[in-house]
């Protein structure tokens, strides 16, 4: 039977005290370390008690989905496999990794077929009215090429989606999306950092190269512009003195400067055991396991499915509440 006991916060778990803590070691960033790791913005630390977080994550989790995770067949908070699975999101631990090779690979070849199969689509229309309409030598020669070399594009790119959609499902196995050992792990319960060796290499599978306190990481709000010259950000976790960084990229995305921010302070919120579990959909089945939630609930009542049992609309008018929340917060 799985262990439903809340979780023991260990002696060193983080508090937000803990970032007036002086540090006594000097920085051994190099050139090139700060320049792709401590480069941006550095967000300053805060007790961030008002209920933020990223409003891409009530977008990506509505309440039917949280609902169809729920009544998958074993479903547990916390499943046998949690503490060797190379992913987690729950409340003892935040734990990431990456695609694996095969998955990209798959996943580019099945993005390309999709994306190319809808954009013929416009071209075939135009190769039809261009042929029933001119009736010149070069109109008749572009008509008889057009006329079966659009349907071999369609055909193989049809061939790349379903065939990687084919592979999808008869190798799972080998198709799993995500290397086997974790990049990165945020702890709860004891308030570390693990920052982990190369994940793509069996020889390094689950080595901790760092196990850092999280108060000794400084925050960078990255910046880069995509084709249309729009910034898009991303967040940086950075060691104020040795080499070790987390790539936060991975789990909340390059997203807006305001959506990175209200990262920053569900991240704080998260580690801080003095405060409750970010009040967001993906920690809601997870809030009875951890003490100062457990505790924070009982005093204000709240329902424990609050987010699972909430109807569509309502649902989707907090999607807008918040994200007037946090541009008044931030912009005020």
């Amino acid at each position: 039977m799985t262990d439903l006991m809340p979780i023991t916060y260990a002696d060193s778990a983080h508090t937000s005290k803990k970032f007036l803590w002086p540090r006594s070691e000097s920085c051994h960033h190099g050139k090139r370390f700060r320049l792709s790791a401590a480069s941006g913005q550095q967000l300053t630390y805060r007790h961030p008690t008002e209920a933020l977080f990223p409003a891409r994550e009530l977008v990506d989790m509505p309440p039917k989905r949280l609902r169809e995770l729920e009544q998958m067949p074993n479903h547990s908070p916390r499943p046998t496999d949690r503490p060797e699975h190379p992913l987690r999101w729950d409340e003892e631990c935040l734990r990431y990794t990456s695609q694996n090779k095969i998955d990209f690979f798959i996943g580019v070849v099945r993005g390309l077929g999709m994306v190319s199969f809808f954009a013929l689509i416009p071209i075939s229309i135009f190769v039809v009215f261009y042929g029933l309409f001119k009736r010149g030598n070069f109109e008749a020669e572009f008509w008889k090429f057009s006329s079966w070399i659009v349907p071999i594009f369609f055909v193989v790119f049809s061939l790349f989606t379903w065939g990687a959609n084919l592979i999808y499902r008869l190798f799972p196995k080998y198709t799993a999306g995500f290397q086997p050992s974790p990049m990165w792990e945020l702890n709860r319960r004891t308030g570390m950092v693990k920052v982990f060796a190369n994940s793509t290499k069996k020889s390094t599978d689950w080595k901790v190269a760092h196990e850092l306190p999280f108060h000794e990481f400084d925050c960078y709000l990255q910046s880069s512009p995509i084709s249309q010259g729009i910034a898009q950000y991303n967040l940086s976790l950075v060691h104020y003195s040795a080499e070790a960084h987390v790539a936060l990229v991975g789990m909340f995305g390059v997203t807006s400067r305001l959506d990175q921010l209200a990262a920053w302070d569900m991240l704080q919120r998260f580690m801080d055991t003095s405060q409750p579990l970010p009040d967001s959909p993906q920690w809601e089945q997870f809030r009875s396991l951890d003490p100062t939630t457990l505790e924070w609930e009982k005093e204000i009542a709240r329902p424990p499915r609050f987010w699972r049992d909430m109807e569509d609309e309502a649902f989707n008018q907090k999607i807008v509440e918040l994200q007037d929340r946090i541009s008044a917060f931030y912009f005020g």
